[in-house]
């Protein structure tokens, strides 16, 4: 049997391991193997990165502590609630209602936390390519190991997620919506295992083509995840919020709303010569007025939006009633960094000079976001203009900041100027050492 390994950048860093080829490779990027017994297919393995996850173990194993000590003793005054109960025949239900639902909160919380823990210290995700193309996810939390399929033909390309400064997670873009695939690994392994599927599945763009292409290839014009076009009988059609999706909310308000409503009973039943009664009496009716309203809403309500030709118009239906709350001819897909640098992104409906309609909000990625805006502008025809800035765009900006924060340096004295001196050499020995990459 032939065996050959392929090289590339990250072949320098052991976390990411690249793929191993046995055999010719067929049209499909697929190694297969001619010996008749099975066949072997490309594989990458990610791990944790960087001695701040130690950090981060470390303060959460502390916390876990006090959660353990805090969980112990819940359980053992809801065994002496419930004890007391059976043996007196008298239940302090308002207590058993509270410490239920905060235990549960208590060990979901729990729950996450160790399992950031284990994402730490004991994790690892593998990708792996089958005969077919079709793409293998394993994932390791500890002991605890998951797997998911993904057809290669429901695979549209491999990318990162814009989010914060970090770089975020590996993705796989799909017709609809995009699969998060790890946030394992540094920055530059994740995006050298994109660049790298990319053209082992074909889906890399061609070479020749400009620069914008490459950096952020046309968004699909496909409905993502989350949303559905009804056809009424009469009419122009209608965008609205997927009703299987409402469903669920509807089921997850409806459980709240009998917890809410029921300790309200319960604490109404007791009268108010208990000593909390008002103290708590009025927050929790509050909350659950709230709740009830939600779910009168998710039963009868819904914002939708009515695809006339070049124009979007936005209706909020309560029952029988349809009222319509504005019109827009134009469509843009905007970015969002808050005072902590983390991005979020937005799809609107521009009306100059009126303030714009708010469709989606998404802040994992533009990729669902940027899907929608082209199934609306190819619906509609209304323009769409997406104003995410791109990878270019993104270096460029970081280049003109530490430009400006050099000049300011080298005005602002003696120690700026070595400052700023500091900060060029820096710069210079990143560029030499980018220029000296294999892959550059």
């Amino acid at each position: 049997m032939n065996t050959a390994r392929p090289r590339a950048a990250a072949d320098r860093d052991a976390a990411l391991q690249k793929p191993r080829q046995h055999g010719p490779i067929s049209a499909g990027g697929v190694a297969v193997v001619k010996d008749g017994i099975g066949t072997t297919t490309t594989s990458y393995r990610f791990r944790p990165q960087g001695p701040g996850r130690f950090f981060v173990a470390a303060f959460l194993s502390i916390w876990l502590c006090g959660w353990l000590a805090g969980e112990i003793f819940a359980l053992w005054v809801l065994w002496r609630l419930l004890t007391g109960g059976l043996a007196s025949g008298q239940w302090a239900l308002p207590a058993l209602l509270f410490l239920l639902v905060w235990l549960s909160l208590w060990s979901f919380g729990g729950a996450v936390a160790l399992r950031e823990v284990l994402g730490a210290l004991w994790s690892e995700d593998r990708l792996v390519f089958g005969a077919d193309g079709s793409l293998l996810l394993q994932a390791q939390r500890g002991p605890f190991r998951h797997r998911r399929a993904l057809p290669r033909q429901e695979i549209r390309r491999f990318h990162l997620a814009q989010t914060g400064a970090w770089g975020g997670p590996l993705m796989a873009e799909r017709a609809g919506r995009s699969i998060e695939l790890t946030r394992l690994g540094s920055p530059r392994q994740r995006q050298e295992a994109a660049d790298q599927l990319n053209r082992l599945l074909g889906l890399r763009p061609p070479p020749d083509a400009p620069a914008p292409a490459r950096e952020q290839p046309p968004a699909l014009a496909v409905l993502p995840a989350g949303w559905r076009e009804l056809t009424p009988s009469f009419g122009s059609p209608l965008l609205v919020p997927d009703p299987a999706l409402r469903r669920q909310q509807r089921l997850v308000m409806g459980l709240v709303n009998l917890v809410l409503w029921g300790l309200l009973a319960l604490l109404i039943r007791g009268g108010p010569a208990w000593p909390g009664f008002w103290a708590l009496g009025i927050p929790l009716a509050l909350l659950a007025l709230a709740g009830g309203w939600g779910q009168l809403w998710l039963g009868l309500g819904r914002l939708e939006w009515r695809l006339e030709p070049r124009l979007l118009v936005l209706q909020r239906r309560f029952g029988n009633r349809l009222r319509t709350l504005g019109e827009a001819r134009a469509l843009e897909l905007i970015e969002r960094v808050d005072s902590d640098g983390d991005r979020s992104y937005r799809l609107q409906a521009i009306r100059p000079p009126d303030p714009p309609l708010r469709i989606d909000d998404d802040a994992t990625g533009p990729t669902s976001l940027r899907q929608l805006g082209a199934w609306l502008a190819a619906r509609s025809r209304v323009p769409f203009q997406d104003r995410v800035p791109s990878e270019e765009q993104r270096r460029q900006q970081r280049r003109d900041e530490m430009e400006r924060l050099r000049q300011q340096l080298a005005g602002s004295g003696r120690f700026g100027r070595w400052a700023a001196r500091q900060l060029e050499r820096a710069e210079a020995a990143g560029a030499d050492a980018t220029s000296r990459r294999p892959d550059a």
